[in-house]
């Protein structure tokens, strides 16, 4: 389970000590199993060190190897302890219960010889997982049967054999999870041969102790939480869960509603943040930090001993948040790659750009913006036309508009349309631009400098020269999608672009290239040479407009 990599390591109680019967002490000894007077031997030698308790992790079911002497020596030497002694019952069929004593159909219990009055009972049952792995336990054990016996666990028993208090016991019964402290190795151990033949009685005094098997080819150990890949043998598993009792450590798995609305806010946080965050970027990191504040508070929450759910948590704002960034992701590149089809062909690459950066300033329906309308028109098209072929008069054409284009381009404005030989652009739209006057200006000064060039090589080709008007207006219109639905163009309308439509006409009635309105004027913040023209009439305008050009 991912939740095993949060169990701390945390202190153990000095009070444990571990004898184990382990590879050197069969090698000295002798070939296991031993006879039972090893054991009552051993037993009679450490009533001297006043232990609490002991807890000896060996069934003795079956009579003797060695005869039933051998039993009755271990029977009277049970006698004369002055210590209490835990032995083990353990359970071949088990139904695990919850809150509620565990159900055993049969137990296998020690001799009947040795169930003696300082001898108590355990069970040492413990809960392997599918995995394999051993993180719970049975606190208590009852039988089936007119008379059902209730045995509590190996571990508790000895512990509660020794007088030390177990603290915050009546948790118990509510948690099946073990709390471990540390990985095998950790809790003392004494080899079962140095009780035998050394004196260890100061490791001894005072101490709760468990003997069990520590040896490899006996096949009594499990992987932990701590240390999967370091199994620990059974008798160091039950004094784990002593220690546990002791330090009282407890490992409470959070309730469900709980858990169930951490992972429903867990899923549901990151929706806000895409909500109110329209980038992407900004979203996910938000879901990023919230999820390192998840998994630090479930850290925190395994030290105060409750279990959380870390995977389906930790599921729920990752999912969540690849879903979001995943639709938001894909629809954005949508809405972006439309919004790039309609602006690359008649909008700079430096426009486009900037629209991109946020396709949400981008109203493709159509909103008023305040924008400044540029028109021009070829002067005397309609003779030049006559006097001109039609495929020589479509390739001028095309060259006249490429070197005009390219200079509404290059000064971030918006190509329009061709309307014949005329040519619409505008400026401060779709995003608003301070300087779009200025804009627009230099884009009209340029034009008429590469109109020049152009002249130069057309009359050198024979052919006439091309003479333009410019007029220049900025006010407010209504910019978007305007046609049908099947096909429609992102244009400019409203009175602005009438008024601009006017002033290029006037270019011919006032002999200049260039005429500008007032308004623009009022906003171009460079230094130009402006010559005012007249208060002139515009159709469709009541009041006159004052209108300007510039001298070069």
């Amino acid at each position: 389970m991912s939740e095993d990599i949060l169990l701390p390591a945390r202190p153990v109680s000095g009070d444990v000590v571990i004898i184990t019967i382990d590879d050197e002490s069969i090698n000295r000894i002798g070939q296991w199993p031993w006879p039972r007077k090893v054991f009552a031997d051993a037993f009679l030698k450490i009533n001297n060190q006043a232990p609490l308790a002991l807890g000896l992790d060996v069934i003795f079911a079956e009579p003797s190897r060695v005869g039933s002497a051998d039993d009755q020596y271990l029977a009277d030497a049970l006698k004369q302890l002055k210590y209490p002694i835990v032995m083990p019952v353990e359970s071949e069929n088990l139904l695990l219960n919850y809150n509620a004593p565990s159900r055993a159909t049969r137990l296998l219990y020690p001799l009947e010889i040795f169930r003696q009055k300082n001898v108590s009972l355990g069970h040492a049952n413990i809960i392997t997982d599918k995995d394999g792995v051993v993180r719970r336990i049975p606190w208590q054990i009852q039988t089936s049967g007119i008379l059902p016996e209730l045995y509590d666990s190996f571990a508790y028993a000895t512990v509660e054999q020794s007088g030390k208090e177990i603290l915050n016991k009546e948790s118990l019964w509510s948690i099946d999870k073990i709390a471990f402290a540390a990985p095998t190795g950790v809790i003392r151990r004494i080899p079962f041969w140095r009780v035998m033949e050394q004196d260890v009685g100061s490791m001894l005094a005072n101490k709760i102790l468990f003997v069990g098997v520590f040896t490899a080819d006996l096949h009594d150990a499990k992987p932990t939480p701590m240390a999967k890949e370091k199994d620990m043998p059974g008798v160091e598993i039950q004094a784990s869960i002593a220690n546990m009792l002791l330090m009282n450590y407890r490992l409470k798995t959070l309730s469900g509603v709980a858990t169930f609305v951490w992972i429903l806010l867990a899923a549901f946080i990151p929706a806000i943040f895409f909500f109110f965050f329209k980038r992407s970027r900004v979203a996910v990191v938000l879901s990023v930090v919230l999820g390192a504040v998840y998994f630090f508070a479930i850290v925190f929450l395994f030290q105060y001993g409750i279990s959380v759910n870390l995977i389906h948590i930790s599921l729920a704002w990752i999912l969540s948040t690849i879903v979001l960034f995943g639709y938001r992701h894909f629809v954005a590149e949508r809405e972006r790659r439309g919004l790039k089809n309609v602006f690359s062909k008649y909008a700079s690459k430096e426009v486009v750009s900037e629209i991109l950066k946020d396709p949400g300033r981008v109203k493709l329906g159509g909103e008023e913006k305040e924008i400044t309308i540029f028109f021009s028109d070829i002067r005397s098209f309609t003779t030049w036309s006559e006097q001109t072929t039609p495929k020589k008069l479509v390739s001028i054409l095309n060259r006249y508009f490429t070197a005009m284009s390219e200079e509404v381009l290059n000064n971030g404005g918006v190509l329009d349309k061709y309307i014949g030989d005329a040519i619409m652009a505008f400026w401060g739209a779709p995003i608003g631009d301070p300087e779009q006057a200025d804009k627009a200006i230099t884009a009209s000064l340029s034009m008429l400098e590469k109109l020049k060039k152009l002249n130069v090589e057309l009359k050198a080709e024979g052919e006439p020269e091309i003479k333009i008007g410019i007029g220049l207006f900025t006010g407010p219109a209504v910019v978007g999608n305007v046609g049908s639905e099947k096909r429609f163009n992102y244009t400019a309308i409203g009175d602005t672009v009438n008024v601009g439509s006017r002033l290029e006409g006037l270019t011919k009635e006032y002999n200049v290239q260039l005429v500008i309105g007032e308004t623009t004027k009022n906003r171009a913040k460079g230094s130009y040479n402006f010559k005012f023209l007249a208060s002139a009439a515009v159709k469709g305008r009541v009041e006159p407009i004052n209108i300007y050009t510039i001298e070069v």
